[in-house]
């Protein structure tokens, strides 16, 4: 009996003492794991369990946090075939601002799990997953339908499987599981299969891909497709990652519409002949990343059609830096309908860059003013060399360039045999020259023909100044210019200018030695010039008056002048000085021309204000001296007024005189004309004529030539006529006796009054109708004679021109030093 009661003691103490911990089972969990989970990193924040009447374990609540993530357990029924979990909050918090512990000092180890080979199986009907990673929470089921092998439903559907060794998950995703969680670019359409293994050391990737991604400019659809398996690895330990992606087939295209965004029609066309539309990306080799440091061995883009292809290879940087510390090669082969060939190699070694280009074409674009090729020549060639250092800090760059082009037509102008030489420098303080040196073998542009042509250009800027400021140095020469009325020799043209808002440009010309100097400031609105003659002897002119009057010589004389005007508005003022200008033409000598002359221009008309010249002598067979008189240009017509001048021992005068005119009359008046010198015959002949002459000749001048119509000659006091000795006159007495005795009254005449008049047609043929009255002393006879004259006049002045021994020495002369000037 007494047994019986301590048995039934002992129960009801061992009851009292359960029903105790039962009743304080929350504190008495709490105080037994909260240890343990600490020393895991864990932190226990809630739990409320209890027994059902099946005596499973009712987890209504458990809140833990590991490692900063918080995890919220709910309606958790567990026993020994089934642990199910109704509810279950995972939030994932994002701690890349917050000190993060080193990883690189944690030694990752191979799996070696202990799996009980019997527990119950874990279901969960709703895990959601709060991360910063994605926009909304996203929603999973976990079922485990046999031991360690889970089913993941819901927003995202995967298989895992886990043993004592390794952990492998097959999981299928594509863009309407990623729309659950983040914002996809309109039309992109992907799908993956992939199967991921982890080992505890090692994860390890295998999947199969089917992207799509279109891009809608306007018209033009853009696409990226790729297709094909991929595989990647990643080692913790050596945090290296290693990924195969070259089963990809990656493809970039655009539709023919995209050219449409092309205004012009002719470049449109020319974009479509060149590029292709549709290219194909290879990553032949594996990417990998170690130490933070990427490397990709090759990388190709090859376009469907031809051969076109950019390759990229050696390509190595720190993802910490990677713009500073990249390292690659690039490697361009292209070609197209109209380029031969353009390669491109370049070299990438951190902040530096080293590159050679070569282009060859058949042609240039119809559309371009520059066209070269085609049926012209044999193409164009571009080769050079680039240098830059220091490229995303302070960079400084280096280009050399060579260029040459056959033949080439650059706005009408047509070029043989062009070369150029172009180097460039850019420094630290973005300083920036360029030196260039081109030849020309000839240039034909219109009429225009020059040959030899060279041309030394230096541009230096600085590009710090936020606006376009260049100093340009330039020097050009050619070894003829030719048009089909001129041609130039041994021009040369140095220049300075300086670009800024506008361009201000100095050119200091030379042409067979003549000298002039060009300065002009052109901007949108305006473009004013200055061009200055400096005082230069003109025989530098010869070779160029020779062009147009070979017969012509200028043997003496000095010319200056000073024009300004502008460009745009076709206006120009200025003056022009000519003194002790001499010249020859043919048998004509004109010494000592002087004037300065004064004009405008505008609106394609000249005008010269009347102007002073004066000319010491003019020997035209006749010795002209001392002429003066007023130039003018009246919308580009010039004339000469009021000439006045000394001949034959008396004076003349002309009225007006317009050498461009087709027609007009000029009025010659003479006053106390040497009769002696008028009639020049030979010493010889036993014929003088004594006496002073005045007259008025109007000379008509137009298409046909010169005339002279009814001119008029007088005598100005007494004359005297003297015939002795003459064999022709003498002759005529003999053949007419019945004049015999008229004509004797001539040998020895007083002349009182000589009226001549005085034609003259275009073919040089001169016609005197002379009436003579005198008085013959020694018959004590009065006369009265009229005479009938014609002679070739040009004929005689050529004659008279000859005569003059005096003027032929001086012509001489005047050629000997001609010559040596010119």
């Amino acid at each position: 009996m007494s047994f019986k009661r301590a048995c039934v003691g002992l129960l009801g103490i061992v009851l009292s003492m359960v029903l105790l911990a039962y009743l304080f089972r929350l504190p008495l969990t709490s105080w037994y794991l909260t240890p343990m989970l600490s020393k895991n990193g864990a932190e226990l924040h809630c739990i409320d369990w209890s027994l059902t009447r099946k005596l499973d374990l009712n987890i209504e609540k458990l809140c833990l946090t590991y490692q900063g993530q918080q995890i919220e357990l709910a309606g958790i029924i567990a026993n020994k075939k089934q642990v199910s979990i109704s509810r279950a909050n995972l939030i994932i918090s994002n701690q890349s601002n917050n000190q993060q512990p080193d990883t690189s000092q944690t030694e990752f180890k191979k799996l070696a799990l202990v799996l009980p080979e019997q527990r119950p199986l874990i279901s969960i009907e709703q895990l959601d997953v709060v991360s910063p990673f994605t926009q909304n929470p996203v929603r999973l089921a976990i079922q485990e339908k046999r031991l360690n092998h889970f089913t993941i439903s819901r927003d995202l559907n995967a298989d895992v499987v886990i043993s004592n060794y390794e952990v492998k998950a097959n999981i299928t995703f594509d863009e309407q599981v990623a729309e659950r969680f983040v914002t996809l670019p309109t039309s992109s359409h992907f799908t993956t299969q992939s199967q991921i293994k982890f080992d505890g050391i090692t994860v390890a990737i295998e999947s199969s891909i089917n992207a799509s991604y279109q891009h809608a400019v306007g018209e033009c659809d853009l696409g990226f497709a790729s297709e094909g398996q991929l595989s990647a690895k990643y080692q913790l330990n050596q945090q290296h990652l290693y990924a195969d992606l070259s089963a990809l087939q990656n493809q970039l295209s655009a539709n023919r519409d995209c050219l449409n965004t092309i205004a012009d029609q002719q470049h449109q066309s020319f974009v479509e002949a060149q590029l292709p539309l549709t290219w194909q990306l290879h990553i032949e080799k594996p990417v990998s990343v170690e130490d933070k440091n990427l490397s990709a061995p090759i990388i190709k883009l090859q376009a469907i059609e031809g051969q076109s292809e950019v390759t990229v290879s050696n390509t190595s940087l720190s993802l910490l830096d990677p713009l500073t510390s990249l390292n690659s090669q690039v490697s361009i082969d292209f070609n197209s309908k109209d380029i031969d060939e353009l390669k491109f190699n370049a070299h990438l070694h951190e902040e530096n860059v080293s590159a050679d280009f070569q282009l060859s074409v058949d042609s240039l674009p119809a559309f371009l003013d520059f066209q070269a090729g085609g049926a012209l020549t044999e193409g164009v060639g571009v080769k050079g060399k680039l240098n830059i250092d220091e490229l995303f800090t302070s960079p400084t760059a280096k280009l050399n360039t060579n260029i040459r082009v056959k033949n080439a037509l650059i706005s009408g102008a047509q070029i043989a045999d062009f070369s150029s030489a172009i180097n460039a420098e850019y420094n630290a303080q973005q300083h920036l020259v360029v030196n260039a040196n081109s030849k020309v073998k000839s240039l034909t542009y219109d009429d225009i023909n020059a040959a030899k042509i060279s041309n030394e250009l230096t541009l230096s800027t600085d590009l710090s100044v936020g606006e376009l400021f260049a100093d340009i140095d330039a020097k050009t020469t050619a070894a003829k210019l030719s048009t089909a009325e001129l041609s130039l020799n041994k021009l040369s043209v140095v220049s300075k200018a300086l670009q800024s808002r506008a361009l201000q440009a100095t050119h200091h010309v030379f042409a067979d030695g003549f000298e002039a100097l060009v300065s002009h400031n052109m901007s949108e609105v305006a473009h004013p010039f200055e061009l200055v003659i400096p005082e230069q002897a003109v025989s530098k002119l010869n070779p160029i008056v020779a062009q147009f009057e070979p017969l012509a010589t200028v043997t003496d004389g000095v010319v200056s002048g000073n024009i300004k005007g502008d460009v745009n508005l076709q206006q120009a003022q200025g003056r022009v000085q000519i003194s002790k200008f001499s010249a020859l033409y043919n048998d004509y000598l004109a010494n000592d021309f002087a004037v300065n002359l004064n004009g405008t221009f505008n609106s394609g008309q000249l005008n010269i204000a009347a102007t002073k010249f004066t000319l010491n002598e003019l020997r035209a067979g006749a010795v002209v001296k001392n002429i003066q008189g007023l130039l003018q240009v009246t919308a580009n017509q010039p004339c000469a007024a009021n000439l006045t001048g000394q001949v034959m021992g008396g004076a003349f005068v002309v009225n007006k005189f317009c050498p461009l005119s087709d027609s007009q009359t000029a009025t010659v008046k003479f006053e106390n004309i040497d009769a002696s010198k008028l009639v020049t015959l030979d010493a010889e002949s036993g014929i003088s004529l004594s006496g002073r002459l005045a007259g008025t000749l109007p000379v008509v001048i137009n298409k046909q030539g010169i005339e002279v119509k009814q001119g008029q000659l007088v005598n100005q006091g007494d004359g005297k006529l003297l015939i002795t000795n003459n064999a022709g006159f003498e002759a005529v007495k003999a053949q007419q006796q019945e004049l015999s005795t008229t004509l004797s009254l001539l040998e020895n005449l007083d002349i009182k009054k000589l009226r001549s008049s005085v034609n003259l047609k275009p073919d040089g043929w001169l016609h005197l109708g002379v009436n003579l009255e005198g008085y013959n002393e020694a018959q004590q006879q009065a006369v009265n004679f009229n005479y009938n004259h014609e002679e070739n006049v040009f004929t005689l002045l050529r004659a008279l021109r000859l005569s003059d021994e005096i003027t032929q020495k001086v012509e001489k002369e005047y050629a000997k030093k001609g010559s040596n000037d010119g």
